[in-house]
């Protein structure tokens, strides 16, 4: 788990246009990364 205050990870994911994002487009920004594990899965 990372701790308040850490840089982010690097990561490659898309959005809901299916646009590739990664860890570069928020570099020099304040950002909040959040995952919602088996969102709208039915799990």
């Amino acid at each position: 788990m990372l701790e308040a205050g850490a840089s982010m990870p690097e990561f490659k994911t898309r959005n809901t246009q299916r646009e590739e994002v990664t860890d570069e487009a928020f570099r020099r920004h304040v950002a909040v990364l959040a995952f919602f594990p088996m969102a709208f899965t039915g799990g």
